[in-house]
C-alpha cells in the first residue's frame, strides 16, 4: 500500500496541449473566413492622378482595365463584347448601384470610351472613374 500512494502523489510532468491546439484551429478558422474579405482586387492597375479625387463608399462594382488592356469585371476577365449584358444582369439586380472604372493610365483613350459606351449601354446611370490624388510635394 505504502507504494501506491508514492505514486499517486507524484507530480505529472507531461503538458496538456488540447486547449492549446483549439485555440490555434478556432484562429486558423477565423482567418480563413476574414483573409476574403480583406484582400483588395488582384488586378494591378497604376490609375492616374487627379486634383478632385475622391473616395465614394457607396454600393457599388469595380471594372478594370489593364495596362494590356484586358477588362475584368470585379475579379473577372470579360471581354467588351460581353461587359454590356454582364452590367446590365447586375444593375437590374441592384438599382442605383454605381460603377467604378479602374482604367491604367497608359490605355488607349478608345478601349476607355468602349468600357464607358458598354457601361451607359447597360442602363448605369452613375459611374466613377478612378484616380488617386497626387501625393503632396511630388509627382
Amino acid at each position: 500500500m505504502a507504494r501506491r500512494q508514492k505514486r499517486d502523489n507524484e507530480l505529472m510532468a507531461e503538458i496538456n496541449i488540447t486547449p492549446f491546439t483549439d485555440v490555434v484551429l478556432v484562429l486558423l478558422i477565423i482567418f480563413m473566413i476574414a483573409t476574403p474579405l480583406i484582400v483588395k482586387t488582384g488586378i494591378k492597375v497604376n490609375v492616374p492622378q487627379a486634383q478632385t479625387s475622391k473616395s465614394e463608399e457607396e454600393n457599388f462594382f469595380t471594372i478594370s482595365i489593364d495596362a494590356h488592356e484586358n477588362v475584368f469585371l470585379d475579379d473577372k476577365k470579360v471581354s467588351v463584347d460581353d461587359l454590356r449584358q454582364l452590367v446590365e444582369a447586375r444593375v437590374q439586380q441592384e438599382p442605383g448601384v454605381v460603377v467604378r472604372i479602374n482604367g491604367d493610365k497608359s490605355i488607349t483613350y478608345s478601349i476607355l470610351a468602349n468600357v464607358v459606351d458598354a457601361t451607359r449601354g447597360a442602363g448605369a446611370a452613375r459611374y466613377l472613374l478612378v484616380a488617386e490624388k497626387p501625393k503632396p510635394g511630388g509627382r
